[in-house]
C-alpha cells in the first residue's frame, strides 16, 4: 500500500466525481480556497497494487504551541481510502487529532473516538432537478410557489455578478437582524473568487435587496449563503432568488440543488412542521427551515463528527483549554450582564 500526496487537480476532481455523493468540501478548488484564507490542504491518496484505493482531503488547523488538528469535512466511504493505515500517516505527522465529517457512519478502529458537534450542516434537503420547471414549482408548498410569482409581478430582477462588497453589506444587515456568527469579508470575498462559485443578486427598483452565494461540483449547486437587506422584504426575494438558482443548476448541467442546511427532523406537530417536514420548534435554524421545506426536497442526513484521539495526553489538554476558554467568556459575559 502506498500513501502520498496528490499534486495533480484534474486527478484529484476526476476520481472525487466517481463518488456516490461527491462533496466540494473535498474538491480541490475549495482546497485552493481554504489554502486563501489560512487552512493548508493536504490531499492524500491510497494506492493498493496500482489501483486507486481512496483519497482524501484535510486541512491543518493549529491549536498553539507547535500543536495542531487535521480536518476533514464530508468526508465519503469511498474517500476514506483504507481507514486506519491513513489514520497512522497522519498521526506520524505530528497531529494531535483528526476531526472528521462523514457523509456516513465511520468504519475506525483501534483508536478512541469523541463525539462532537457537526461544523458543517449534518442535515440538509436536496432537489431532484431531473424535472421540468413546472412539475418543480408543482412540488413546493403553495405559498412558496405564490412568492416566488409574486416577487416577479412585484418586478424583482435577479442577475448574475460576483461583487464582494454588495454581498458584504446585505450580509451585515442579516448578522444584525438574525444575530448568527458571519466569516471575516475577506473569507467570502476570496471564495468570489473560485471558477466554481456563483453569485445571484435581486433587485428591487433599481436597488439590490438580497443575494445568495452558491457552489458548483459534480451534479449539485449548493445555496451555501444568503443575504437580504432589511427593507422591501415585502418583495420576496429570496424566494425568487432560489428559483434562480435551480434555473443556474439546470443551466450548469446539474441534477441535484442542495439548500445546505437544516434543522434536524422531529416529531410531527402543528408548531413546527411544513410542508411535509416537521423539525424541534426551539432548534436556531426554526426559520430558515421553515423557509427551504417550502421548496420540497428529499432529507438527507449525514454522519456524526467526531474527533480521533491520535495523542491522548494532548488531546485531553487540549480539551481542558477550550473549556477554560467557553468558561473565561461566558464569565465576562455574565459579569457585564449583571452589571
Amino acid at each position: 500500500m502506498e500513501i502520498r500526496l496528490c499534486q495533480d487537480k484534474d486527478e484529484w476532481n476526476q476520481y472525487l466525481s466517481a463518488s456516490a455523493r461527491p462533496a466540494f468540501l473535498q474538491s480541490w478548488e475549495w482546497g485552493e480556497f481554504q489554502r486563501a484564507v489560512g487552512h493548508e490542504p493536504v490531499r492524500l491518496r491510497v494506492s493498493e497494487g496500482g489501483q486507486v484505493a481512496g483519497q482524501l482531503q484535510g486541512f491543518r488547523h493549529k491549536l498553539g504551541l507547535g500543536q495542531a488538528y487535521f480536518y476533514v469535512p464530508m468526508v465519503g466511504n469511498r474517500e476514506q481510502g483504507t481507514g486506519n493505515d491513513v489514520l497512522e500517516y497522519i498521526k506520524q505527522q505530528g497531529y494531535t487529532f483528526i476531526r472528521i465529517e462523514p457523509q456516513s457512519e465511520l468504519r475506525i478502529t483501534n483508536y478512541e473516538l469523541r463525539i462532537i458537534p457537526n461544523r458543517q450542516p449534518q442535515h440538509t434537503l436536496i432537489l431532484d432537478l431531473n424535472r421540468s420547471a413546472r412539475q418543480l414549482l408543482s412540488a413546493m408548498h403553495s405559498k412558496t410557489r405564490y412568492n416566488i410569482h409574486l416577487a416577479e409581478r412585484r418586478g424583482v430582477v435577479v442577475r448574475e455578478e460576483k461583487n464582494a462588497a454588495v454581498f458584504w453589506r446585505l450580509n451585515q444587515k442579516t448578522v444584525q437582524r438574525d444575530q448568527f456568527r458571519s466569516h471575516p469579508r475577506a473569507y467570502y470575498a476570496k471564495m468570489l473568487e473560485l471558477e466554481t462559485v456563483y453569485q445571484l443578486i435581486a433587485e428591487y427598483q433599481g436597488q439590490p435587496i438580497a443575494t445568495n452565494i452558491l457552489i458548483h461540483f459534480g451534479d449539485t449547486l449548493t445555496y451555501l449563503h444568503g443575504a437580504s437587506g432589511q427593507t422591501q422584504r415585502e418583495a420576496m426575494a429570496p424566494y425568487l432568488l432560489q428559483w434562480r438558482g435551480m434555473e443556474l443548476a439546470r443551466r450548469l448541467g446539474c441534477t441535484k440543488y442542495d439548500l445546505w442546511g437544516v434543522a434536524p427532523q422531529s416529531q410531527p406537530s402543528a408548531e413546527n412542521c411544513f410542508h411535509n417536514y416537521c423539525w424541534d420548534a426551539n432548534h436556531k435554524w426554526g426559520g430558515i427551515t421553515r423557509f427551504k421545506a417550502g421548496f420540497g426536497g428529499e432529507p438527507v442526513v449525514y454522519g456524526q463528527a467526531v474527533d480521533v484521539v491520535l495523542q491522548p495526553w494532548k488531546y485531553r489538554m487540549y480539551r481542558f483549554m477550550y473549556r477554560m476558554y467557553e468558561y473565561s467568556v461566558f464569565s465576562v459575559f455574565v459579569f457585564f450582564v449583571l452589571l
